[in-house]
């Protein structure tokens, strides 16, 4: 009789036993699918960040080049070539990962700032390039609002307030081309207040210091229009 008890008590056991261990068995697989649901949504969610951005870049490309055709004249060279280089910045930054990061205020800002520029509101577009500036200083728009500012003040012939942009860029940006782009327009003022071998000096720098051989080449064209008046 008892013998017949222990091989109950141990069927019971062991049923017991297999039930505990299927439980764990299917609560694990059930985890698991859920975690792998949980990664599927994440990963949709950081598409659809990254297809937003890019829509976004290309955005900002397309407005980039229409705001040089209103900063300087059809066939100016400076022109071409700041949108050059805006192209090769931007087709980089479209290889780029999106990033939550990346979804900060500063482009709000950026782009107001253009639209006032492009409506020749040049005080106005000053104000929000600054909140870029001043409310995040890792932007990745710092340098383009440092450009526009310059080139804001240059348009409405503050020219003091335009060579303190420019000093700015030396100082902070000193291998980006877009200093040597405002370097340019440094020159076009000392041009303006009759300083023309200051002018052909800069122009030098501008073409001895940068690797961009657009830079270079219309630099050489400023020193040639020089010697040539």
């Amino acid at each position: 009789m008892r013998s017949s008890s222990s091989l109950f008590l141990i069927v019971c056991l062991s049923i017991t036993v297999g039930l505990l261990w299927g439980y764990g068995e299917f609560t694990a697989y059930f985890n698991q699918g859920k975690e792998y649901q949980i990664q599927v949504r994440q990963l949709e969610k950081k598409l659809e960040r990254e297809e937003f951005n890019y829509a976004l870049l290309r955005n900002q490309l397309v407005d980039f080049q229409q705001s040089v055709a209103v900063i300087l004249p059809p066939n100016s060279q400076i022109r071409n070539d700041v949108a050059s280089y805006e192209l090769k910045n931007f087709s980089g930054s479209l290889r780029v990962p999106a990033s939550i990061a990346q979804l900060d205020l500063s482009g709000l800002f950026f782009e107001k700032g253009k639209k006032f520029f492009k409506e020749q509101k040049y005080e106005k577009a000053i104000k929000e390039f600054r909140k870029v500036l001043d409310e995040y200083p890792l932007s990745r728009y710092k340098i383009e609002s440092h450009f526009f500012i310059a080139e804001s003040y240059f348009l409405q012939k503050d020219y003091k307030n335009s060579l303190d942009l420019v000093d700015q860029m030396l100082v902070q940006y000193p291998d980006n081309d877009l200093t040597g782009f405002v370097m340019l327009r440094m020159g076009q003022i000392s041009e303006l207040n009759n300083r023309l071998e200051e002018a052909s000096e800069i122009y030098k720098t501008v073409q001895s210091n940068f690797k961009s051989e657009q830079l270079r080449r219309q630099a050489q064209s400023l020193i040639t229009d020089l010697q040539v008046e």
